[in-house]
């Protein structure tokens, strides 16, 4: 079942979750070669779609959340060349056989196997698939950060039961997967550390029983590693890619 969430928490999302290495879309289409048309799966607020909206003729922003679709809507008005589509990873709603490179961004822990099949169905015979995610490298603060959130029973559950973690070698199947890291650091202040933890999908709402510990353990471990009320965020994009119906 997916949860929905609200235009607040929509908002928060676009505007303090960590973005992905700009380069990294065109290096991704240096090493493919031109895609006309490209579906990101999984869209959310269209992070990663606007990467590729200046190097394709059109891109289809594929997202199940109406909040998501709703953000995405008013900061994509006017690039004609994304469509904003109601659609899941597992039902994308696009036509078979139609698409030249399919983008996932940090949603791929969220779909279900047959997702895959999905994918592979709207990609054509020569087409890419390509998985954005990011990774932490200060593992110290995010061994502490996520550890203490594991003791929140509420929280522990909804990420058990949102995140099937399909392995990702069912998507490629035994195509040759492709990758590229790109390091980056990112500053931020308790605002933006609190705003993107709680713009998570499954992070607690102000109205929930564990939003009081859930904000006291980010306090916690932001006042940990800040320094000057800053703390810093090193981390790095990782771009997955391959081409499963490819001979």
């Amino acid at each position: 079942m997916i949860r929905t969430i609200g235009i607040e928490k929509a908002t928060l999302y676009d505007k303090y979750r960590l973005p992905y290495a700009p380069e990294a879309a065109e290096d991704l289409l240096a090493h493919v070669g031109q895609a006309p048309v490209v579906a990101d799966i999984g869209a959310g607020t269209g992070q990663l779609a606007r990467l590729f909206a200046g190097q394709s003729a059109k891109v289809y922003a594929v997202e199940p959340d109406p909040a998501m679709r709703e953000v995405a809507s008013a900061l994509l008005q006017g690039v004609a060349v994304v469509e904003i589509v109601a659609g899941l990873a597992e039902q994308t709603g696009l036509a078979g056989n139609s698409v030249d490179l399919v983008v996932v961004g940090n949603a791929f822990h969220r779909f279900r196997p047959e997702a895959c099949e999905e994918l592979r169905r709207i990609l054509k015979k020569s087409g890419w698939i390509a998985l954005f995610t990011y990774h932490f490298l200060n593992e110290t603060f995010t061994d502490m950060l996520f550890s203490r959130l594991a003791t929140l029973p509420g929280l522990a559950g909804r990420i058990e039961r949102a995140w099937p973690r399909t392995p990702l070698q069912e998507l490629f199947g035994t195509g040759r997967i492709h990758t590229r890291r790109y390091r980056q650091s990112h500053a931020e202040d308790w605002t933006a550390f609190f705003g993107a933890a709680c713009a998570g999908i499954e992070a607690p709402e102000s109205h929930d029983f564990e939003f009081a510990q859930f904000e006291a353990i980010n306090h916690q471990v932001f006042d940990a590693f800040a320094v000057n009320g800053m703390i810093q965020i090193e981390y790095e994009t990782e771009v997955a890619f391959g081409q499963p119906l490819a001979d």
